[in-house]
């Protein structure tokens, strides 16, 4: 039982510690939109949904955590 309260507890602290690091990513990547032109910011915007998509199945896994 003790491992398990232990795994849990990492699991939290590094679901909670990529949710901090994909919100810095997701402001690189708007800048990197912002700072993209022609041809190439298809291939931001696609970047930056893909980063959003990340995060927000991200916030299901942190939502659903206390289920554990």
């Amino acid at each position: 039982m003790y491992n398990d309260d232990i795994l849990n507890i990492e699991r939290c602290e590094t679901i909670d510690e990529l949710s901090e690091l994909f919100q810095v990513v997701q402001e690189m990547g708007r800048r990197l939109g912002n700072e993209t032109h022609g041809p190439a910011y298809a291939d931001v915007r696609r970047f930056n949904e893909m980063l959003l998509e990340t995060r927000q199945q991200l916030e299901r896994i942190k939502a659903g955590r206390s289920a554990w």
